[in-house]
């Protein structure tokens, strides 16, 4: 099996789950009173895959040279078989735990700037109440990722 299987597999589901959604509601955006939720939806189910890979590929850049120093260990005999197994699967639950809960946020975190922007609200308001953002907006703006001039 391949190391890419898995993003494979889940790009099979996504291409499925988004026909899916297409079919169910495409016709919606014909309905003018229902157009503004068939948007909602289709955003949503759009975004969940990159949102995933963003973040499993950000996490993939993190945990790298952990892993590596880790296997070099392991292989090199400095950790014994028995415990290199059990920290091998606290790293790799970690791993997953970390991908799968940041991507989640990603997720929660793009779909409302989605909704304020077709919602035709200002971004700040849901900026303003998110505490993750409260937290990460210092060395956001730090880094030149975000002005608040806007």
């Amino acid at each position: 099996m391949p190391p890419t299987f898995l993003i494979f597999l889940g790009l099979i589901v996504y291409i499925g789950l988004t026909v899916l959604t297409l079919v169910v509601f495409a016709p919606m955006l014909l309905i003018d009173t229902k157009k503004l939720l068939a948007k909602k939806v289709l955003a949503t189910v759009l975004i969940s895959f990159p949102c995933l890979l963003a973040m499993g590929l950000l996490c993939v850049i993190i945990f790298v040279i952990p892993a590596l120093i880790f296997f070099w260990l392991a292989n090199s005999g400095y950790i014994p078989r028995t415990p290199g197994i059990v920290l091998g699967i606290i790293g790799a639950l970690t791993f997953a735990i970390s991908v799968a809960s940041t991507s989640l946020y990603l997720w929660f975190f793009m779909s409302n700037i989605i909704y304020q922007r077709l919602d035709k609200k200002p971004i700040s308001e849901f900026l303003d109440n998110d505490n993750v953002f409260k937290f990460l907006r210092p060395y956001l703006i730090k880094l030149k990722l975000y002005n608040p001039a806007y």
